[in-house]
């Protein structure tokens, strides 16, 4: 392992302060990781349009897709990336619903859930 990735690991080995941790905050921080382990992440983020409103450009049943979508060592994972205190919206559960139903690797993932996203984008999960 190199030393660049060894002080990376060492650095991202604690669950990320909580302390006015934004949803957006939580979602940087685990594709920062993903990415730092070698895996492609896509995730879409809303822009305000000429209106003032926030909207995330998509077409068909896009409302509620889960938040990142990570392709590596030999999987692709679904995730929802939720505060610890927050749930998924009733579209954000259908999507997962529909996604388990079909086979795929769906969850929530949560800042309390750090040893787990770890282990899960290092492959040892």
């Amino acid at each position: 392992m190199s030393d660049r990735l060894e002080r990376a690991f060492r650095a991202t080995s604690h669950a990320p302060a909580r302390a006015k941790l934004t949803e957006s905050a939580f979602q940087s921080q685990v594709i920062a990781l993903a990415r730092m382990l070698g895996w492609r992440v896509a995730a879409f983020r809303p822009a305000m349009n000429q209106r003032g409103e926030w909207r995330t450009p998509v077409q068909g049943d896009g409302k509620g897709w889960p938040d990142c979508v990570l392709v590596g060592r030999g999987r692709v994972l679904f995730r929802e990336l939720k505060l610890d205190k927050r749930y998924p919206t009733p579209e954000q559960r259908e999507w997962g619903e529909a996604l388990l139903a079909a086979g795929a690797d769906y969850a929530v993932w949560r800042p309390k859930d750090w040893p787990i996203i770890e282990a899960t984008l290092k492959g040892e999960a």
